[in-house]
């Protein structure tokens, strides 16, 4: 390290690639010069991780490769000396795993805490530690009465159940008396339930309300854990991490207990929490309350094994109040507000439903894009230069699978290129509206709202209907349009409207019982009769539909789109495209395109999109956006710079 650095705050840290660890360090990088020192036990991993998360500047990184577990934290002599330069330590290193052994349990959190308040020490005894700064559970007894508590507050179980939970807890005691005896500031910040960060509530730690949202996606929830009286608390991993760079940079710490949660009375209890998660989820609601006492005692008794939601795990959930009066005071030095979690539920709740999946990767699956939003839409893909490309997907699609058609056109264009998930597709919550096709209009209007520049916005099947009708309600004329294989009611499948025709809850069920094999044979089919698909990727894609439609919400929102598309016009006057399809008013330059694939057995051209657009026919199938993505990307960019090429082969 040179000696400006050694001028700065010299953090170390454990826990960097963790869940909170990753947005902190991206925080300390954005915000401040503090000089890291990450303890990881493989400095190439963690530069991996951290870089896939955002972390683009390692200048104030320096790895130190060691393990919390091993003696002496395994490290060198010479990595032992810099971290004696160290001023200030946080540590929130430790496995995010509940069903932890007490033996692994032991070694991770009691024998980590003990190295590093030895570390502590000698930083003390060679000028002085400015901070320690310990990340622990928010059930931990200590501190919590603004007194210490006495180590018999913590339960030791007989069974290893509740060993993660209670060795965290030894390690939080530990660590408050070494500081007390010796003498330097201690920080505790007790996260409650750690949840994505704003804007998208991308949740990778799956262990804590995933559990929750996996039981309902799976009807494993039919009833309310302890009703009303109880809770879940909630925060943010970005709102965590603001905390502990704010505790990282205080250069005068007065130390203290902070827990990371609202207000009992200003949360969502566990019937607000469940209704609100089955309403996003597509499913009925719980039927009645049961105590808590008495489903962990179910889950002991095998129903864990059943519904894969360890017993332990109900610990989480809680009828106490917290003491956050310090919390408070410490948010009042950070000019910041508790934020009101509900208004982020919904896409948390999109996005562990999506995660919790099965998942199976692409073949020609792209790197280094990024997660947003677009108004109450997910998005994903790259920053560039110029004019955006915003693109929709159509039926049996998430904006992941179109991922190598963004990629493709990025490369080509250097333009910026943004794929959004329908709502209720993907990591899009549900949208409030009965009408299941004005719904998905209007949250797409919403979101390029969000765009006041001119964009090329891009539609595939009914995502071409909602982008047509989307551009036509917003009376833009910045926005040129491209409509892939437009599906709105031009369907030809009879024996597909005489299913649509049953309830709801019957032709959603009969959508998510087809087999993979079944998806496959219909991509098959519906390609071009020289095999023009690549056989990995029809497989690939089949598997990929079969698992997304495992999720409630997502078959929903796909029978709705299907009876609108085949039902939904008997009543109205003229086809939905004679609406639609007519941009009279347009400057010349700014002219629609519509790519039709003639092999298509689904769905049948609609003679009303002849005037006024610029038609393109190619010999493929319905998804060719998918499975001939390069092809597609070529002929949107010559649409884009002004040339077309009929019968492109």
């Amino acid at each position: 390290m040179n000696q400006t650095a050694l001028a700065q705050t010299v953090l170390l840290m454990t826990g960097s690639t963790g869940f909170i660890g990753r947005e902190t360090v991206k925080q300390l990088v954005e915000k401040t010069d503090v000089h890291m020192l990450l303890l990881v036990r493989s400095a190439e991993r963690a530069r991996i991780v951290l870089e896939s998360y955002g972390v683009s500047s390692f200048e104030q990184i320096t790895f130190i490769v060691g393990d919390l577990s091993l003696a002496g934290l395994g490290l060198v002599q010479t990595d032992r000396e810099r971290i004696r330069k160290a001023n200030v330590i946080l540590h929130a290193g430790g496995t995010m795993d509940i069903t932890l052994g007490r033996e692994t349990a032991n070694k991770i959190f009691m024998h980590g805490a003990r190295e590093l308040a030895q570390l502590a020490q000698d930083i003390q005894d060679n000028g002085g530690l400015r901070h320690f700064i310990h990340v622990v559970g928010y059930m931990s007894p200590y501190g919590q009465e603004g007194e210490q508590q006495e180590q018999t507050k913590v339960k030791h179980a007989d069974s290893q159940e509740s060993a993660y939970e209670e060795m965290k807890f030894q390690a939080d005691g530990f660590i408050r008396t070494h500081a007390q005896t010796y003498g330097y500031p201690l920080s505790v910040v007790n996260p409650s339930t750690v949840v994505g960060p704003r804007p998208t509530g991308e949740t990778e730690q799956t262990g804590g309300i995933g559990l929750l949202i996996g039981a309902v996606q799976r009807g494993f929830m039919p009833v309310v854990p302890g009703g009303s009286s109880y809770w879940l608390p909630l925060v943010e991993n970005d709102v965590v991490a603001e905390t502990l760079v704010f505790l990282t940079q205080d250069e005068a710490p007065l130390g203290g207990t902070y827990p990371l949660l609202a207000r009992k009375e200003d949360s969502p209890n566990m019937k607000d929490m469940l209704n609100l998660i089955t309403k996003q989820l597509d499913v009925p609601r719980p039927a009645g309350v049961l105590p808590l006492s008495w489903i962990q005692r179910l889950m002991k008794l095998g129903g864990s094994r059943i519904s894969g939601i360890p017993a332990q795990s109900l610990a989480f959930i809680t009828d106490r109040r917290f003491p956050v009066q310090e919390t408070e005071v410490l948010l009042k030095r950070m000019g910041s507000s508790w934020p009101d979690i509900r208004e982020q539920l919904p896409f948390i709740i999109a996005d562990l439903d999506y995660r919790l999946l099965p998942k199976h990767e692409m073949k020609a699956y792209p790197e280094r894009y990024t997660r947003s939003r677009l108004g109450n839409l997910a998005r994903l893909g790259w920053e560039g230069e110029g004019e955006p490309w915003v693109i929709v997907h159509g039926l049996l699609q998430s904006a992941d699978d179109l991922l190598p058609l963004g990629s493709r056109l990025r490369e080509l264009t250097g333009n910026p290129v943004w794929l959004v998930d329908l709502a209720g597709f993907g990591r899009s919550p549900v949208h409030q509206e009965q009408d299941a096709f004005n719904g998905q209009v209007n949250a797409l209007v919403h979101a390029l709202v969000e765009m006041p520049v001119p964009i090329k916005l891009v539609g595939h099947s009914v995502g071409a209907a909602v982008a047509a009708a989307a551009l036509k309600r917003s009376g833009r004329t910045d926005i040129r349009l491209a409509l892939l294989q437009p599906a709105a009611d031009n369907g030809r499948d009879a024996r597909l409207k005489h299913m649509l025709r049953l309830p709801r809850r019957v032709g959603r069920a009969l959508l998510r019982s087809r087999s993979q094999q079944s998806w496959a044979r219909m991509f098959r089919e519906g390609s071009s009769k020289s095999g023009d698909n690549d056989e990995s990727m029809v497989t690939g894609t089949a598997q990929r539909v079969h698992s997304y439609l495992r999720s409630p919400r997502i078959a929903g929102a796909h029978l709705d789109l299907l009876r609108w598309i085949h039902l939904g016009h008997t009543k109205e006057t003229g086809s939905f495209w004679e609406k639609y399809g007519s941009f009279q008013g347009m400057d010349d330059e700014q002219d629609q395109l519509v790519v039709w694939a003639d092999k298509d057995k689904e769905y049948q051209f609609p003679t009303a999109l002849h005037s006024g657009y610029k038609k393109i026919d190619v010999p493929l199938g319905h998804y060719f956006p998918v499975f001939q993505f390069e092809q597609t990307a070529e002929i949107l960019v010559g649409w884009a710079d002004g040339t077309h090429v009929n019968n492109i082969s």
